[in-house]
């Protein structure tokens, strides 16, 4: 299980990873392969611990698309294990007294962006 750990592809190119305890596995795929992508760059489904990525988002062929679309992608995947982390924790869906915040994409938005700055500070500062 060394594998899911580290995050490596296994030969079907998805991904696992151990979040919290438990096995996730990250799959890329386009609409027709998974159609919970219609619309979206990705999304989590917490039934079966899968995050899906769309395989085509760095494709660069669209004029309106963002210049690094690498960058942009990793920040696609780190937004979906935020809320594999916040299932994982149970706080996907029992947050209705506070509107939902754990569902809130603006809030999930903003750790994934923040994060490797955080990192980085708290690797500075040696405190992990």
């Amino acid at each position: 299980m060394s594998t899911a750990i580290r995050g490596e592809e296994s030969a079907m190119g998805e991904k696992k990873v151990i979040i919290m305890g438990e096995l996730w596995r990250i799959k890329e795929g386009t609409e027709d392969e998974f159609p919970g992508l219609i619309g979206v760059d990705g999304y989590t489904d917490s039934s079966i611990r899968t995050i899906v990525i769309e395989a085509t988002i760095t494709d660069n062929t669209d004029p309106t698309a963002k210049a690094n679309l690498e960058e942009y992608k990793k920040t696609v995947i780190r937004h979906e294990i935020i809320h594999a982390f916040l299932y994982e924790s149970g706080l996907e869906g029992n947050t209705n007294k506070s509107e939902n915040w754990s569902q809130n994409e603006e809030m999930v938005d903003w750790i994934a962006i923040q994060f490797p700055k955080i990192l980085k500070v708290f690797n500075l500062l040696k405190v992990l």
